[in-house]
């Protein structure tokens, strides 16, 4: 079986599952309890947020979700509406953001949506804006939003806004550096960088006052209640521990240059993802051939591709849609995304069955 579908989840590394069932047989004890077993898991989640902040170079708040979805959430619902009115966001984000979005235009919040190649960030982002929220990578084609931009705008125009970033393609993948971006939010997922599911973190800057939108115990400040998942924590911990972004990412690139190279070569196929996207991810139209056929065709000989985000189950791409693609590119767009885990030898199989698939499958 060849994984090429990374982008909606990566094979657990080996020393991350040993991690997490060491963690259930031997420190199962809940992190609020106060004896013996209680204190070494509490010291599992305070260890693994010191690692978080080390890594993001952070000096706010980690709290522990069940993922990027509830990261998002909690992020952009735990603001205070009356005082959020004019927000900047952009129309390629995950759903988990922008239908939050969307929620709050229903609730009269003013929402401004950036979209890539069709306006100017430095149009939307004024002194009025309150609140901005813009995803690192996209998970759908691979573009990187400007960061460092936006930053520098929130801070000369609005520096009293609220700036979250999604950042669950590109934690682990691309260096982020929360304090020197002046990042207030920032949404992440384990299962992304090779760690468990059912993990991930909101970090919040000391800028930010949180108020909880679940109600329970007083686990993480109150802001995010229950019992933490020790065990997956550990593991989320892991795999952020042995992550060598710059090693890793050169890796990538030269994969991702010679899948581009390969498949530059077959008539017929588009590239979808421009030079300056994330290495990690490769969208890619097969002229004339549907995005589900080919899918399927590829899943049939072993190979594991998406034709979009796996959110968004076999509906037509908003993400490539807003971009302004044809409506043929757009029904026959797949997207590859690459781990650590892949080889030339993986890249070499895939080019050789779509080649094969269009002279087969396009009549």
């Amino acid at each position: 079986m060849i994984f090429l579908d990374n982008a909606s989840t990566t094979p657990p590394l080996d020393c991350v599952i040993d991690v997490v069932s060491k963690s259930m047989k031997s420190c199962y004890g809940n992190a609020s309890s106060f004896h013996q077993l209680g204190i070494e898991s509490e010291k599992i989640i305070r260890n693994t947020k010191d690692e978080i902040l080390k890594f993001i170079n952070g000096k706010g708040s980690v709290y522990f979700t069940s993922g990027g979805t509830e990261s998002n959430n909690l992020s952009i619902n735990s603001i205070n509406i009356k005082e959020i009115r004019n927000v900047v966001s952009s129309s390629i984000e995950h759903a988990s953001v922008y239908n939050c979005m969307r929620n709050l235009e229903k609730n009269g919040v003013n929402v401004k949506y950036f979209t890539p190649g069709k306006n100017n960030i430095e149009d939307l982002i004024t002194e009025d804006t309150d609140f901005i929220s813009i995803m690192h990578v996209n998970n759908e084609i691979g573009f990187i939003l400007p960061l460092e931009k936006i930053s520098k705008l929130r801070k000369e125009r609005c520096p009293r806004a609220i700036f979250h970033v999604d950042a669950v393609q590109s934690f682990g993948k691309l260096k982020i550096d929360v304090d020197t971006l002046g990042i207030d939010l920032l949404s992440v997922s384990s299962h992304k960088i090779h760690g468990p599911k059912g993990v991930g973190f909101l970090y919040a800057s000391r800028r930010v006052n949180l108020k909880n939108i679940m109600f329970g115990g007083k686990q993480q400040d109150n802001v995010r209640p229950g019992t933490e998942p020790v065990e997956l924590i550990n593991g989320f911990r892991k795999s952020i521990e042995v992550c060598d972004i710059e090693k890793r990412y050169n890796y990538i690139k030269s994969l991702n240059l010679y899948l581009r190279n390969k498949l530059s070569s077959i008539n017929g196929v588009i590239i979808n993802s421009i030079d300056e996207c994330s290495p990690y991810i490769l969208n890619i139209s097969v002229l004339n051939l549907k995005s589900e056929v080919l899918l399927n065709y590829l899943s049939e000989n072993g190979i594991c591709i998406s034709s979009s985000s796996a959110c968004t189950g076999n509906a037509k791409s908003r993400i490539l849609t807003e971009m302004n693609l044809p409506k043929n590119i757009i029904d026959s767009a797949i997207r590859i995304s690459l781990s650590i885990f892949n080889s030339i030898d993986d890249i070499g199989c895939l080019v050789y069955h779509i080649n094969k698939a269009k002279n087969i499958l396009v009549v």
